[in-house]
C-alpha cells in the first residue's frame, strides 16, 4: 500500500526563506500542525521562543517554555510546540509582559513587533467569506480560520462584505469595528512583492492602489486577495 499523506518532517533547505534559522548547520526544523494559517505563512511557535525571541537556546528548552503554558497567542495559552502563529495573530508571554503581534514586512514577509499591553486583546481580521446557514444566521468566515455567527439584523451583519476587516477583542471575538475596504481607508499589502507596505487606498479597480503614508510619491498595486485593511483614517493597531 502506497504512503498515505504528507511528511511529518521539514528540512530547513525547504523551509520558508524568512525563517530565521540556519540552512546548513542541521538538517531538520519543526514542521508547523495544520491549522488556520498555511505553513509558508507563518511560524511554529517553537521556532519563535527559541530563534525569533531569543528565550531558549535550544529545541529542548522552548519545547519546556511552551509545554508549561508560559506562551499565549491570541488570548489563549498554547502548549503544542508546532503551533502555526500567522499574520495579525498576538502572542504574549505574561511572565515577562511581553506582548508581540505578526505583521508583515517588505524584507522578512513576515515579523513580530512588539506591541503595547493595551492592544495585547486586539486584533484586525480579514473577511474571507460571508453565507446565511440554517437558522437564518449570518457567517463570516476569516482569514486565520475563525467563525462568527450573527443575527441577520445586526449592523455588522448588515454593513460588513467579503474583504472588510474587523477590529475584533480576543479572545472573546467581540467585534469593535467594521473597516471597509473603501477609497480613503488605511491598507496593508500583506502578501506580493509588495508585501509589508502600507498606505491609503487611492483607487478600487482590477488592482487595488495604494499611496503610502509618509511619501505620496510611492505608490503601491496588489489584488484585493493581497490587501488587508488596517484601520480608517489611521491603523486602528500597531502594525509597525
Amino acid at each position: 500500500m502506497g504512503k498515505m499523506g504528507g511528511s511529518r518532517h521539514l528540512k530547513r533547505l525547504a523551509a520558508p526563506g524568512y525563517w530565521p534559522v540556519a540552512k546548513r548547520e542541521k538538517v531538520w526544523v519543526t514542521k508547523p500542525s495544520p491549522g488556520p494559517h498555511p505553513m509558508e505563512q507563518g511560524f511554529p511557535l517553537l521556532v519563535v521562543i527559541r530563534d525569533i525571541l531569543g528565550l531558549a537556546t535550544s529545541a529542548r528548552e522552548a519545547k519546556r517554555i511552551i509545554f508549561m503554558k508560559k506562551v499565549w497567542v491570541d488570548g489563549k495559552p498554547r502548549y503544542d510546540y508546532k503551533y502555526q502563529v500567522g499574520l495579525m495573530d498576538i502572542l504574549s508571554i505574561p511572565d515577562l509582559g511581553k506582548h508581540y503581534r505578526v505583521v508583515p514586512d517588505p524584507y522578512k514577509f513576515l515579523k513580530l513587533i512588539e506591541i503595547p499591553e493595551s492592544e495585547s486583546g486586539l486584533k484586525v481580521v480579514k473577511v474571507t467569506g460571508k453565507r446565511t446557514i440554517k437558522g437564518g444566521k449570518i457567517q463570516l468566515t476569516t482569514h486565520d480560520g475563525r467563525n462568527f455567527l450573527l443575527e441577520p439584523g445586526s449592523d455588522t451583519a448588515r454593513s460588513v462584505k467579503v474583504g472588510h476587516s474587523m477590529l475584533i477583542e480576543v479572545p472573546s471575538q467581540e467585534v469593535r469595528q467594521v473597516l471597509p475596504l473603501d477609497v480613503g481607508a488605511v491598507a496593508a499589502m500583506v502578501r506580493g512583492r509588495m508585501a509589508g507596505h502600507i498606505g491609503r487606498i487611492r483607487e478600487l479597480a482590477e488592482f487595488i492602489e495604494l499611496q503610502d503614508l509618509e511619501d505620496s510619491n510611492l505608490v503601491y498595486r496588489g489584488t484585493a486577495e493581497n490587501v488587508l485593511v488596517v484601520g480608517k483614517e489611521e491603523p486602528s493597531i500597531k502594525v509597525r
